[in-house]
């Protein structure tokens, strides 16, 4: 099994490029879960979604398909109540889905990253041919790789595991029993936060140090996959005026967290033109052909130095013309698939 992300910032298309990618493969003959970790409903515009369940399969019969496709958006809570219903001893899963804390923590930055890795992990087991992940499109996308990593490590250290799993014990017993120690270590932590507050806080992390640790122990496993370049590969999408700025960016990323990065594709290029303003057009007219060749050009020439640069680095790289219609429904994507075959 295969997973291709897909990364790149905003305005350039990314969503429909990772759509588009799934659909080719489909059609090819592949079992396909577009996947998209961005908050923001675009794949549902492109893919023509509805707002029913995690996942849905994508009716391409018209395109003669050999495989399919499917596709489901991120839900962070419905991910994260699933997580725990895997993870929490029957004894400590009502004090954690009733817990304030918990009825909260859905919201908190971070843990839509968090979700997209369990989620990724769980579609590893689902029976998928590839799996395309969409991520969300800003510079900082590849935060969804690093909390995790970050989480994982935090709730494996000594002293973490040492608050979750002592708490009912320190709160049961006399300061005498806990040494020196533990006296000054909760103390400290009182100080900071509060008695009270810091009571509801260990009160829900003790429930819920077992989810914690099954999340982390699951999301190592993910990572190393997401690691592996047999397994994965990532792919920089990109636009021509950003073209030189975003490559660099990414592939320097990438490469820093030593993954395989397979694939370069400049969007939104404009076609040459292949007529001419008419005889005895308007100036507005001339104008505006002159206009449409001059960006034209600098696309053509923007495409050709990134493709200089980066083609003895990056093992595919590959300019999409810019379609005449917004992509907002399989026929479009469909179109953009063809156009992917032959570049």
């Amino acid at each position: 099994m295969k997973i291709r992300i897909f990364v790149g910032t905003g305005g350039v298309g990314k969503t429909s490029v990772a759509a588009a990618s799934g659909l080719k493969s489909a059609i090819e003959g592949s079992r396909c879960l577009v996947l998209t970790i961005d908050p923001a409903t675009r794949l549902k515009t492109a893919l023509g979604m509805g707002t029913a369940g995690d996942r849905q399969k994508v009716p391409i019969e018209a395109f003669s398909a050999k495989g399919e496709l499917w596709a489901a958006q991120l839900d962070v809570k419905e991910r994260l109540d699933h997580l725990v219903r895997r993870h929490a001893p029957a004894d400590k899963l009502p004090i954690i889905l009733q817990h304030p804390i918990y009825q909260a923590i859905g919201t908190l930055v971070g843990m839509q990253e968090l979700m997209a890795i369990e989620r990724i992990g769980e579609a590893l087991g689902e029976g998928y041919d590839e799996v395309i992940v969409d991520t969300a499109p800003a510079r900082h996308a590849l935060e969804f790789l690093d909390k995790p990593e970050y989480f994982t490590q935090l709730v494996g250290s000594p002293l973490v595991r040492l608050v979750g799993r002592t708490y009912k014990w320190w709160q049961k017993s006399s300061l005498a029993r806990l040494g020196r120690i533990g006296v000054e270590l909760y103390g400290q932590i009182e100080n900071l936060v509060g008695a009270n507050l810091l009571r509801d806080v260990l009160e829900f992390f003790s429930a819920f140090q077992g989810v914690a640790e099954g999340y982390a122990k699951e999301s190592a496993e993910t990572l190393e996959r997401i690691h592996d370049s047999r397994t994965t590969s990532f792919t920089i999408i990109t636009s021509p005026f950003k073209a030189s700025r975003d490559a660099g960016y990414f592939w320097e990323e990438l490469r820093k967290r030593e993954f395989f990065v397979e694939g370069l594709v400049v969007n939104r290029v404009w076609p040459e033109l292949a007529v001419s303003a008419r005889p005895g057009a308007t100036s507005e007219a001339e104008a505006l052909v002159t206009w449409y060749r001059n960006v034209s050009a600098a696309h053509r020439q923007a495409w050709e130095r990134v493709a200089a640069e980066y083609s003895p680095k990056i093992p595919r790289l590959l300019a999409l013309r810019e379609l005449a219609t917004d992509i907002d429904g399989l026929p479009a994507l469909h179109q953009m698939a063809q156009a992917m075959g032959q570049g």
